[in-house]
């Protein structure tokens, strides 16, 4: 409790939310000891919610990003194409982030594509800001921690001409005013769609939402 920086409301409360996190280090043991996969689960500051209740705040992204296809598409060098890619060993991922208690899932997909693209374009690898969509990109399906959806960031990146740094507009993992910033990272639009939004989803040239 004293780890993660928990503090409940009464007695009752603290009692279930430690059988959930009971119920939830059962499963982590189980799956650790069946040893059937490559990797380990752990216990985390999520370890006293339920499924339904991390779902609800962790999960608030609205829809499939890319629009389908308008004419015939073939796919190119797919021979060329590698089984797998690990874009931290490219230097192309910054360090962890966390979305906190905000439905802001869409965000930090959308600018961790685009922190990769630019690290991939200029060798500079930049944190971008998540918050600058959460309050500013608020006219279409895109409602902050309320849920959102990484085609309606991007097309607002577009619009904005820019997304600014993580330091110029740090994360608050909630809903506030727009207070837009220069942009650091320009976006183009109507490129082919071997190279476009959907497009780089299709190859491993680019890191992808």
């Amino acid at each position: 409790m004293a780890r993660f920086g928990r503090v409940y409301r009464s007695s009752n409360e603290k009692e279930a939310r430690y059988q959930i996190f009971k119920d939830n280090a059962d499963i982590v043991d189980s799956f650790n000891a069946a040893g059937d996969k490559p990797y380990k689960l752990g216990t985390n500051q999520f370890a006293d919610l339920t499924n339904e209740e991390f779902r609800a705040t962790r999960n608030r992204f609205k829809g499939h990003m890319c629009s389908a296809q308008q004419g015939p598409f073939r796919y190119e060098n797919v021979t060329a194409v590698p089984t797998t890619m690990d874009w931290r060993k490219k230097g192309a991922v910054t360090p962890i982030k966390d979305q906190g208690q905000c439905g802001s899932c869409w965000a930090f997909s959308a600018v961790g594509a685009m922190e990769g693209i630019t690290q991939l374009s200029t060798g500079k690898l930049v944190s971008l800001s998540e918050q600058e969509l959460v309050d500013c990109d608020t006219k279409g399906e895109d409602q902050g921690c309320s849920g959102g959806l990484m085609d309606d960031a991007f097309k607002f990146i577009i619009q904005n001409k820019g997304l600014t740094t993580e330091s110029n507009y740090p994360y608050s993992a909630a809903d506030g005013s727009c207070s837009a910033k220069e942009g650091y990272i320009r976006m183009q639009r109507d490129i082919p769609a071997k190279e476009g939004i959907c497009g780089i989803a299709m190859q491993a040239s680019y890191p992808t939402a």
